[in-house]
């Protein structure tokens, strides 16, 4: 990679993969903590469902009462 790159990996990111990241891998597997899987499953469930489920007015207040309801409603066992 640092053929490629015309800092010489001097930029954080780049660093942490060739320095750090690639050689953890090798020696440890995966590392869960590089995922975004879960986030980007949170951002659907917590941000685009809820949103389009607004009047799309006031968007915060209505989006913060969905999540809340459904968290309440997932709790006692009503939905789902």
């Amino acid at each position: 990679m640092s053929d490629f790159s015309p800092s010489n990996l001097n930029l954080p990111k780049l660093h942490s993969w060739r320095f750090h990241l690639i050689p953890s891998i090798y020696q440890f597997g995966a590392v869960n903590g590089f995922t975004s899987e879960t986030y980007e499953l949170l951002h659907k469930t917590n941000v685009k469902q809820p949103y389009r489920m607004t009047n799309k007015r006031h968007v915060n207040k209505q989006m913060q009462a969905i999540v809340r309801n459904i968290f309440i409603l997932e709790f006692n066992g009503t939905l789902f």
